[in-house]
C-alpha cells in the first residue's frame, strides 16, 4: 500500500495549494484530519491499520484521488492541532471531531451542513445508524457530522460482592431508587475501624442521576436552564442519600482492582480493554464482574450519555462530493464499521445485525441486548455552541449543592441563575 502518512509541512502544502494545483497532474488530493491511538485513554493496538484500509477502499473506487493525513498526532494534541488549522485556514477536507469541539465548530461555521447530502443520497441515511449515533452528529436539528465511533457508558457490577451479601445482580430496567438501596446494603466497615472501606459505588455523579431521570435541563437554543422542577429536587435529594455510600473518586481504580466497590460507571472502551475477553489485558481479575445498563426511570426518554467521535466536512472544502464519499466509507461503509466493532475499543455507529453483534459479544460479560438498548436511546440531545461546557458547569455546581446543608430550594434558584448567566454571557 502506498504511504499515506505525511509530515506536517506536506499536509499544509496540500491544504494551501488547493484543488487547482492538484489537477495539474490529473490527480486530486483529499486531506484527512485524524488522531493516533484511542481517543478514550485505553490501549489501542492498531492505530492506523483500519484508517489505511478504509482509505485503500476509497482510492480503489476513486483511482485519480489521493487521501493524505498527518501521522503521529495524539488525541491530547489533536484538539490544538484542529484549533490551529481553523485559525490558519487550513482545515482538512474531512476530519474527526471530538465531542467537546463539535458544538463550537458547528456554531462558528467550520462544518458543512450535511442535510442536503443525506436527502439526495440513497446509499446513506440517518436511519442506517443507531439512533444515539445519529444524534451525536446533530447541531440543533441539522446533521453536521456523521458518526464514526461510539463509546457507550455501562455499569460495572462486582458480582462477587453482591453474591456475598445475598443480593440479586441487577438486570435491565433497574431504577435509581433500587440502585441507591443496593449501594446502601453494600457499603460496609469490613475491618471494624469505624470508617467504611467497602462502597456501593464510585465515580457516579449528580448529572448521571439526572440523566437516569431523562431530565431535559437546557433550552434548545442554549440560553436557558430549568432547575426549579420537582424532578430536579428529587434527583438532588436522592443523590444526597447516595453520597453516603460513594467512594472517593480519586481512588476509583484502586477500589475497583481491590474488589471493594460494587458499582462504577465504565465506558465500553474500558470494558473491552480490561475484560479478559477479547483483549486479554489483565485487570479486575480477583472476582467475578459484568457490565449492565445504567439505572434509569422507566417510561422516560433517556439520552445517550457516552462519548462519540464524529466525522465532518470542512465548510470551505472545494471537493464536496469526494469528501462526502470519503465520509461514507468511514461512517456508513460496512467493512469499516465492522472492523471498528471487531478490532477496536469503540462501538460501531452503523446499525449491525443482531446476530453479528451478539456473536461478537458472546461470553464477553455484556449482552448484545444491553448494547443495543443503549445505542437505540432516542432521547434528543440538542447540542448548542456551549453544550459541553454548560454541562460541566452545571454538574460542578450541583455536586456542591448536594454536598452542602444549604436550603435546597434556595440553592436551586441560585444555581439556576448562575448557569443562566453563564449561558448568556
Amino acid at each position: 500500500m502506498r504511504l499515506k502518512r505525511l509530515t506536517a509541512w506536506c499536509v499544509a502544502l496540500c491544504l494551501s495549494a488547493g484543488l487547482c494545483a492538484c489537477t495539474l497532474t490529473g490527480r486530486r488530493t483529499l486531506v484527512l484530519g485524524i488522531y493516533a491511538g484511542s481517543p478514550w485513554l485505553v490501549h489501542e493496538s492498531a492505530a492506523y491499520q483500519q484508517i489505511d484500509e478504509a482509505i485503500a477502499r476509497f482510492e480503489a473506487a476513486h483511482p485519480t484521488v489521493d487521501v493524505v493525513y498527518e501521522s503521529g498526532i495524539r488525541m491530547n494534541d489533536y484538539r490544538q492541532w484542529l484549533n490551529d488549522s481553523v485559525v490558519m485556514g487550513t482545515v482538512p477536507d474531512v476530519f474527526m471531531v471530538p465531542d467537546d469541539l463539535f458544538g463550537q465548530y458547528a456554531s462558528l461555521g467550520v462544518l458543512k451542513n450535511l442535510d442536503p447530502y443525506l436527502r439526495q443520497d440513497d446509499d446513506c441515511a440517518e436511519a442506517d445508524f443507531f439512533p444515539a449515533a445519529a444524534q451525536s452528529g446533530k447541531y440543533l436539528y441539522s446533521q453536521y457530522a456523521l458518526p464514526f465511533m461510539m463509546n457507550p457508558r455501562l455499569m460495572f457490577v462486582n458480582v462477587t460482592l453482591l453474591k456475598e451479601a445475598g443480593l440479586q445482580v441487577p438486570e435491565s430496567g433497574w431504577t435509581p431508587e433500587e440502585f441507591v438501596a443496593l449501594c446502601q446494603g453494600l457499603t460496609k466497615d469490613r475491618n471494624q475501624d469505624g470508617t467504611a472501606d467497602q462502597y456501593g459505588v464510585v465515580d457516579y455523579g449528580w448529572l448521571d442521576l439526572a440523566e437516569a431521570y431523562g431530565l431535559d435541563l437546557f433550552s434548545d437554543d442554549g440560553r436557558d436552564v430549568k432547575l426549579a422542577d420537582s424532578d430536579v429536587r428529587r434527583v438532588t435529594e436522592l443523590y444526597r442519600s447516595l453520597m453516603a455510600f460513594t467512594g472517593n473518586e480519586a481512588e476509583r481504580d484502586m477500589l475497583m482492582e481491590a474488589g471493594r466497590v460494587a458499582f462504577a460507571p465504565m465506558s465500553y472502551a474500558e470494558f473491552v480493554t480490561y475484560n479478559p475477553w477479547p483483549w486479554k489485558v489483565k485487570k479486575y481479575t480477583g472476582f467475578e464482574w459484568i457490565c449492565v445498563n445504567l439505572p434509569q426511570v422507566p417510561d422516560r426518554k433517556i439520552r445517550f450519555t457516552g462519548d462519540s467521535i464524529v466525522m465532518a466536512m470542512s465548510a470551505t472544502t472545494r471537493q464536496e462530493e469526494l469528501a462526502w464519499d470519503l465520509m461514507k466509507e468511514f461512517c456508513s461503509g460496512w467493512q469499516t464499521q465492522t472492523q471498528i466493532l471487531e478490532n477496536s475499543q469503540g462501538m460501531c455507529a452503523l446499525q449491525t445485525g443482531a446476530r453479528h453483534l451478539d456473536s461478537f459479544l458472546e461470553s464477553s460479560g455484556v449482552s448484545g441486548d444491553t448494547i443495543r438498548s443503549i445505542m437505540n436511546q432516542e432521547g434528543t440531545r440538542v447540542r448548542f455552541a456551549r453544550y459541553e461546557s454548560a454541562r460541566e458547569q452545571l454538574a460542578s455546581q450541583m455536586e456542591k449543592v448536594a454536598a452542602s446543608q444549604e436550603d435546597l430550594d434556595l440553592a436551586l434558584v441560585e444555581t439556576e441563575d448562575s448557569i443562566r448567566s453563564y449561558l448568556r454571557s
